[in-house]
């Protein structure tokens, strides 16, 4: 297994670096075409419940989001939850006896999850140095989760989330946390042209990425949990599905991107 996944890092991680610092359209297809592999995965968790739910509501809604947030129109992006949450209950109403409300707020839930959190990487890469903010959040989440793995697998004791994730360890939670802020308070002290983050704003990043990752990751572990299966899906050989692998980079994309929102503002 340790194999697999390390075969899959060294094929997966050039690509994704790659698509990064091509940015543009080559980028946004990218997330376009991971988002709906998510939603794919997700929908074939609900229907394994017994959703019946039209899949292609949850497909349009990812693909929607992403194209608005491409071309900067975020005007629409309310009128367009408004609208999928419209597109929903009416399928509520026309599958009265097959469907239930529960699905359409499921189904709601996992377009917010994939569109609107992968929608987030995509407005980071648009920043002028994007590419470069998009790479420490990479960097920051491969790290929090490699030093969690190898420390939790061989030190860990203490449960962190046992109902969620019985796997994980409180040993391997800080790991990865102290790992992290280890690596940019080094990038910080050794390399300060390349780094151009002080000390103190380099902890914050590092120390904020390390603690959305493991909550990204707990979260998708309870998803499972819920629904009661190992991997979200098996795309990629020793790591699952795709969900599995993006789990953390969605949920610290948006705060990445507030941190060098605000990072950028404070500096005009």
């Amino acid at each position: 297994m340790l194999r697999l996944r390390i075969l899959s890092a060294l094929v997966g991680i050039p690509l994704v670096l790659g698509v990064v610092y091509l940015g543009g359209p080559w980028y946004a297809v990218f997330l376009l075409i991971t988002a709906n592999l998510g939603m794919r995965e997700y929908g074939a968790l609900l229907k394994a419940k017994g959703s019946r739910m039209p899949p292609g509501i949850g497909y349009c809604g990812v693909t929607a989001l992403i194209v608005l947030l491409y071309y900067q129109q975020l005007q629409w992006v309310f009128p367009l939850i408004m609208l999928l949450f419209i597109l929903l209950f009416a399928a509520v109403l026309l599958y009265f006896e097959r469907v239930n409300f529960w699905e359409s707020a499921l189904f709601l839930w996992g377009i917010i999850y994939l569109g609107g959190l992968c929608g987030f990487l995509l407005l980071l890469r648009l920043f002028p140095a994007g590419a470069f903010y998009t790479v420490l959040l990479l960097i920051g989440v491969w790290s929090n989760d490699t030093f969690a793995y190898f420390i939790g697998s061989k030190w860990g004791r203490h449960k962190l989330a046992p109902a969620i994730s019985p796997h994980k360890s409180v040993e391997g939670s800080l790991a990865g946390i102290g790992g992290t802020l280890l690596l940019a308070a080094a990038a910080a002290w050794f390399f300060p042209g390349q780094f151009p983050l002080p000390l103190g704003q380099a902890l914050i990043l590092a120390a904020g990425i390390a603690v959305f990752a493991q909550l990204g990751d707990l979260m998708e572990s309870a998803l499972k949990r819920h629904f009661q299966v190992k991997d979200s899906g098996n795309l990629i050989p020793g790591h699952g599905g795709v969900l599995d692998r993006i789990d953390s980079v969605m949920l610290t994309a948006p705060f990445v991107y507030t941190f060098f929102y605000l990072i950028e503002l404070v500096s005009r």
